[in-house]
């Protein structure tokens, strides 16, 4: 009989911690639900270990944190590629490229006030910026070969995962 409190407290706390994963795990489900790519979505924000116990501000928070070591990783890969590249034809796009992801950065420089602000929807205007960036930084190659692909469409996901978060703060 002596086991059965703490029995019952182990219980309950294990009930009490899973039902809370898996509130945070909802969340990151009812935000990515809207991406073009909800996969994606759901690996970025769950590389996060503050995803776990974040409400729906703190992931617009970790999303921009994580937008921003990308979007300056993509933009740091594409200055290397152009250095290394002598072919104009590649050079040009690439250069394009250059200028679409120093604006990505001032995007997410414009997303954190808004944000802070609960001024959504700045925030949803930035995501949508970030998406159409990746986008075009992609066409401006055409026919052409590109090693931005795979960066360009998640700058993409991470426009998308902006203007999820930015909706659904929005609705309250």
């Amino acid at each position: 009989m002596a086991h059965f409190p703490l029995n019952f407290f182990l219980l309950v706390s294990l009930l009490l911690s899973s039902s809370c994963v898996m509130a945070m795990f909802d969340l990151v489900d009812k935000v990515c639900i809207e991406n073009r790519s909800p996969p994606l979505c759901r690996a970025v924000l769950r590389s996060d270990a503050r995803s776990a116990t974040s409400d729906l501000t703190g992931l617009g928070y970790i999303a921009l944190d994580l937008t921003r070591k990308h979007v300056t990783a993509v933009r740091d890969y594409i200055k290397t590629l152009i250095a290394q590249n002598q072919d104009p034809g590649l050079k040009e796009p690439l250069e394009f490229c250059l200028q679409k992801y120093n604006e990505s950065l001032d995007a997410c420089a414009r997303a954190e006030p808004s944000l802070g602000d609960r001024y959504y929807g700045g925030y949803y205007l930035a995501g949508r910026d970030l998406s159409s960036y990746g986008f075009l930084c992609q066409s401006e190659f055409g026919a052409k070969p590109s090693t931005l692909g795979g960066r360009n469409k998640k700058t993409a996901a991470f426009g998308d995962l902006f203007r999820s978060i930015a909706s659904l703060l929005s609705k309250g």
